[in-house]
């Protein structure tokens, strides 16, 4: 049996070796992989903050060349740079049928690198037609950016965002960066803010306008400011966003924290006339992100750091998770010293601090 490594979600995480995926079906591809960005719903996962199959291989937002295609492949070819799109959708249950394939009916086991095998492994087995050319010019390390880009563009696909719009954006993790420079290329007057000084800094560089919440509260720095779309990437500040949207305002939640809750008073949205947005994952929104990865080059600095496969400990280390605690259960999560950490199964380098 022929076999890879790779990163099993098995309390925590663990590396070792699995069978090589083999194409089963004639749309298959089989892709080498290049790079995997650990997303915050890897970190979630660990955390035991969002279901996950176990025993599957995590990972999602993904690069690669083509190794060997199915019989009945045209596209992509052998020897193809490509992205993955992992939000698989099955094109015929009600949702996909209502634009809506982000909801799809077979989303409980078709998840990449969630509830089917990902990409933090040496190879990975796709649906062709969910694999897009990586630009000339866009390195591999960026092109794992396109996934959660397309989940911002998606996002600010369902508001009303305009050149003119000012926008709030809370977290400056590799999301709430995504949606700032997303919001800035629109010509839009976009702030951002933290209370992670690595964070604050990172956005710093960006050339963003920045705010800090580490010693004084987001209603007192914008104690005199209103916005006309706040985003929460962090899942737990939407309550006090409702104060800071102007008269018809949105507020978009992109973050997740089950365990945030809130109080409303429904009456005072419909006084502001406030909406309220709720996104998750992409919606035919993989070809504009890739686009903007290729024109827009400030996006390829949210990536900081690449590690190869066994440095995982590490990788997930700098993003504030202890995987050593050798319990099994993760801590509360440190201190952050990176922005957009990525992994390679090619060991022909150490941990790298990509240049910004």
């Amino acid at each position: 049996m022929v076999t890879m490594r790779a990163l099993v979600f098995d309390k925590p995480l663990r590396m070792t070796d699995v069978p090589m995926p083999e194409i089963r079906e004639t749309d298959d591809a089989l892709i080498r992989v290049k790079y995997t960005g650990i997303c915050g719903t890897d970190i979630h996962i660990l955390r035991n903050e969002y279901p996950a199959t176990a025993g599957v291989i995590l990972g999602h937002e993904t690069t690669g060349v083509v190794e060997a295609v199915g019989s009945r492949v045209k596209n992509p070819k052998l020897g193809d740079e490509v992205i993955l799109d992992p939000t698989y959708h099955c094109s015929m249950c009600n949702y996909c049928r209502n634009d809506l394939p982000n909801y799809c009916a077979e989303k409980g086991h078709t998840e990449t690198g969630v509830s089917s095998n990902g990409t933090f492994a040496e190879y990975h087995v796709a649906n062709s037609a969910f694999l897009y050319p990586l630009p000339p010019g866009v390195s591999f390390e960026t092109g794992t950016l396109a996934e959660p880009l397309a989940c911002v563009l998606n996002a600010l696909r369902q508001t009303t965002v305009k050149p003119e719009s000012r926008v709030l954006v809370v977290g400056s993790g590799p999301i709430g960066l995504l949606f700032a420079l997303s919001t800035s290329s629109f010509g839009c007057e976009t702030t951002i803010g933290d209370i992670s000084p690595y964070r604050i800094a990172h956005a710093k560089e960006l050339s963003l306008a920045v705010q800090d919440y580490s010693k004084t509260d987001i209603l007192d720095v914008n104690a005199h400011r209103r916005f006309d779309l706040a985003i929460d990437t962090s899942g737990r500040s939407l309550e006090k966003l409702l104060h800071l949207a102007d008269k018809g305002g949105e507020l978009l939640t992109a973050g997740l924290d089950y365990s945030y809750e809130m109080s409303i008073k429904p009456s005072f949205l419909t006084d502001n006339g406030i909406k309220i947005i709720g996104s998750i994952d992409s919606n035919c929104t993989f070809a504009p992100a890739i686009k903007m990865l290729r024109d827009h080059k400030q996006f390829a600095k949210i990536v900081t750091h690449r590690f190869p496969l066994d440095q995982y400990e590490k990788a997930f280390q700098v993003l504030g998770l202890n995987l050593t605690t050798g319990d099994g259960k993760i801590a509360n999560r440190g201190a952050i010293s990176a922005g957009k950490v990525v992994i390679s199964p090619e060991s022909q380098f150490h941990m790298t601090r990509c240049p910004v």
